[in-house]
């Protein structure tokens, strides 16, 4: 495997091999093309590689069969495909057009994560600086009626003295703690098991659902256009799909591979929606099953949009409150002593 296969840009080489294919060089000359006109050196080796490989008269197919870990099977068998057909370029389209709108939906979705985790961001640096800064100062006074406080005045101000008095030691424990759940998060284990909660809650795992779905019909709908049937097809994006959804594209693979429509196997396995399943009925009908996954995709895609933008909505005013309430309690239980002392002298 070339080095430069983790940072390979297929989406911009796809676009750039596409654009020179249509301005009529041939595919050798646009694998060429692109090499020399390659900056990087590790993109370069991987593109050298390729031209050595078509110009010893491989295939193109073959040639990033070679590469599965830069050339995913999904692009793999649309070139396939288009290569009985003579239509590279048009293969080529259709994977741009479905990597790009996947990559949309995706950064829409990591997009609207953002302003909530700058938000707890700066709110948890808020909350250590009253911890480790503002609350130590502030327990000098009342260091010697510590005991005779309320209990959650109490907890802060020893809390506060004990950042104060080791803040190596609390920082490490900081550190630690995100440390171990960023890693855990980036465990597929732990994602699948999370992705599972998410599962049951009745909102969110229907938005999961539903993000599943779009990939699934683009990716279904796009090998299907390309000519390839619909039993490859679905083989092929059973490795794509999530854990506890390959069972039931097995079972889809089965009842499709004894002849009944594709439409009724999503069905039945859950796999559709009201609008799509309409929608695939009809593309049963009419022949353009690929088309009607494509339009069913795109329906989705923007009922998926309208929920995550309600959901930010609603989100980001929550957390100010939650937030606010946070930082609020920690100045209000360090101002709990003196109103009781005032109390008491009065």
């Amino acid at each position: 495997m070339p080095t430069g296969a983790a940072r390979f840009p297929l989406l911009i080489f796809c676009q750039q091999l596409l654009s020179l294919l249509e301005a009529g060089l041939q595919l050798v000359e646009a694998v060429a093309t692109l090499t020399e006109k390659e900056q990087d050196s590790r993109q370069h080796a991987v593109l050298a590689q390729l031209q050595a490989s078509l110009q010893s008269g491989m295939s193109f197919s073959q040639t990033l069969a070679q590469w599965p870990q830069i050339f995913p099977p999904l692009f793999q068998a649309a070139i396939e495909a288009s290569e009985q057909t003579g239509g590279v370029a048009q293969a080529l389209k259709r994977f741009v057009a479905y990597e790009t709108q996947f990559q949309t939906l995706r950064s829409r979705l990591v997009g609207a994560l953002i302003y909530p985790a700058l938000l707890l961001s700066l709110g948890g640096l808020v909350v250590a600086f009253l911890l480790g800064y503002v609350v130590p100062r502030f327990s000098v006074v009342f260091i010697d009626r510590l005991e005779s406080m309320p209990y959650l005045s109490r907890l802060v101000i020893r809390l506060g003295l004990a950042i104060s008095d080791n803040p190596l030691t609390a920082l490490l424990l900081t550190g630690v703690v995100l440390g171990t759940g960023l890693t855990l998060l980036l465990h597929p284990a732990m994602r699948s098991w999370l992705t599972g909660m998410a599962w049951q809650l009745p909102w969110l795992g229907q938005r999961i659902h539903q993000f599943e779905l779009v990939r699934l019909y683009r990716a279904l709908g796009m090998l299907l256009r390309g000519g390839i049937p619909a039993v490859r097809s679905l083989q092929m994006i059973a490795s794509m799909a999530p854990l506890r959804s390959r069972q039931g594209i097995d079972r889809v693979i089965a009842t499709v591979s004894e002849g009944q429509p594709i439409s009724m196997a999503l069905q039945r396995e859950g796999f559709t929606t009201v609008v799509s399943d309409r929608l695939l009925a009809v593309g049963e009908r009419s022949g353009q099953m690929g088309d009607m996954l494509e339009r069913a995709a795109d329906f989705m895609d923007a009922e998926l949009e309208r929920a995550v933008d309600r959901a930010t909505r609603l989100m980001e005013p929550l957390m100010m409150i939650v937030i606010g309430v946070l930082i609020g309690g920690i100045v209000m239980l360090m101002y709990l002593p003196i109103f009781e002392l005032a109390d008491s002298v009065g």
